[in-house]
């Protein structure tokens, strides 16, 4: 078939055109969301295998499950730029300091801007507060008021020393018979019987100092090494605190107020000529000592106290009163406090509760599960699981023991009430205890509301709904009398026939 002009004269043209080069595959892009190390490595596990036919062992399996969210990288989102005015920067900066000073991202330097406090006027109120707390502690414990007791008590929270590390019977403790001392200028204190807090004048420590406090808290500082020690080895093979590290500090330090050296654990006294533990006073100071042998009485008590307490917990339980003090020794050593609040659920219905529980304080509510009928159409009916009140759980009662011993689920769904304090047992703990307490426990104990059956739990819910109805009717009807009630014409009297109807039964003149 012969060739149109068109194409003949397409085709004369191509004739002179070059053919294309060979193109490859086009190169892929690699996600940017995706680690391909991450993605290598779990590639690389052992007994990983893939393919048609191909089982993996189940470690291989898990251990891919578990990692393999670390190859999807997450994208980081950049929120946009809002540039703020010079004007409105000029403002947040304080008057005559740079555009970007040290209390910039300070939110105290602001708050003190609101209530129009500077910081001189905040150090003179700080100056004020720690002579009136000089003056207190000089007075004898015995001659202090309450007021001056719970000054002493907010004063010492205050301390960063004694508050990272006591807690808060402690310092109720110790507030109450704390003295403060009066050092001269050019005095050693020697810090191996007590804690001691600066609250006038500076203090020059003469050697390696421990701040050691409780639970075995190594030092925070370190001043100029003793002339003594050849080095740093042969200080701590005499120190008794040898086995911490602590970080050494210039040997130029100064101690001033609200600073603290010594410990709370006693130590052994130094060689004669030693300089172990001892610091020299710079100028005259007033220290506040706590005694170490003190505090560890104090500890001592809190101990007795504590495990008073837990026992008492216990036998005031009702099934607990007549058990010999060796098998409640083997629960109290198992107690540990906890707080929920109003509205908390502990246990829920059909649940293996986790711990025992003995309550503290507060109570708590218990419910039990019905099936109950709702009205959610005009005359139609559907089934619904409604939880209905049976009573409440008081102070000195205890639940759980039966369903932790024979892992069997709880029969009803327990609700704090009010702010709940209890003494727990963890299941763990309470099932590793001798056989002879577990057998005890299950003899003496009983079900929460076992005696509850399902036929009391359907009558108390009948009875709780035709209550409600009947609140509502009896709303309804005050509602509707009061409506109605008004001025009889002619007589300027209000009518509260309504009233009388409801309430009062109708006489015979009437």
């Amino acid at each position: 078939m012969p060739l149109s002009s068109i194409s003949q004269s397409i085709l004369t043209l191509m004739e002179g055109i070059p053919p294309l080069p060979p193109q490859g595959v086009l190169k892929l892009k690699s996600s940017k969301l995706i680690d391909y190390e991450q993605l290598e490595k779990l590639c690389e596990i052992k007994g990983l295998k893939a393919g048609k036919g191909a089982q993996s062992t189940k470690e291989a399996h898990e251990n891919f499950m578990k990692h393999y969210k670390k190859i999807f990288q997450k994208e980081k989102r950049i929120l946009p730029y809002l540039p703020t005015s010079p004007a409105k920067m000029a403002s947040f900066a304080r008057p005559g300091a740079g555009p970007m000073d040290d209390n910039f991202h300070n939110i105290g330097f602001y708050i003190r801007d609101i209530h129009c406090q500077t910081s001189a006027e905040l150090a003179l109120q700080f100056k004020d507060k720690l002579e009136e707390f000089i003056t207190v502690l000089k007075k004898l414990p015995i001659h202090r008021s309450h007021a001056e007791r719970r000054f002493v008590y907010k004063m010492m929270k205050t301390m960063p020393d004694l508050s990272s590390q006591l807690t808060r019977g402690d310092f109720k403790a110790l507030s109450q018979n704390i003295t403060s001392e009066t050092w001269v200028k050019g005095t050693t204190v020697i810090a191996n019987e007590g804690f001691y807090i600066i609250l006038k004048g500076s203090v020059q420590p003469r050697s390696k100092v421990y701040k050691k406090m409780i639970e075995l808290v190594p030092a925070d500082f370190l001043s100029e090494p003793s002339s003594e020690y050849l080095s740093e080895e042969e200080f701590f093979q005499e120190n008794p605190l040898a086995e911490y590290h602590s970080f050494v500090y210039p040997h130029y330090i100064i101690l001033g107020p609200w600073n603290g050296f010594g410990t709370l654990i006693e130590l052994p006294e130094p060689k004669l000529g030693s300089n172990l533990y001892s610091l020299i006073m710079e100028e005259d100071c007033e220290l506040l000592k706590i005694n170490a042998k003190e505090y560890a009485k104090i500890k001592e008590e809190q101990v007795k106290m504590e495990k008073l307490t837990r026992e008492q917990l216990i036998h005031k339980c009702p099934y607990y009163r007549n058990w010999p003090k060796l098998s409640v020794d083997e629960l109290t050593v198992h107690i540990k406090w906890r707080r929920y609040p109003p509205g908390h659920v502990l246990v829920k219905d059909g649940e293996i509760i986790s711990f025992v529980a003995y309550i503290q304080s507060g109570f708590c509510k218990v419910y039990r599960e019905v099936i109950g009928l709702m009205k959610y159409q005009l005359r139609k009916m559907k089934k619904k699981r409604r939880r209905v009140f049976m009573g409440k759980l008081q102070e000195k009662e205890s639940f759980g023991e039966i369903s932790v011993l024979l892992q069997i689920p709880f029969t009803c769904t327990i609700i704090t009430g009010s702010e709940v304090e209890l003494g727990i047992i963890n299941a763990e703990d309470m099932l590793e205890l001798d056989w002879v307490t577990r057998k005890l426990v299950l003899q003496t104990a009983e079900q929460t509301f076992g005696y509850l059956t399902d036929e009391d739990v359907q009558n108390e819910y009948i009875a709780r709904q035709r209550h409600k109805e009947w609140k509502k009717f009896k709303d309804k009807i005050i509602q509707s009398s009061l409506d109605c009630q008004g001025i009889i014409p002619g007589t300027g009297r209000w009518c509260h026939c309504w009233t009388r109807k409801t309430y009062e039964k109708p006489s015979a003149d009437n």
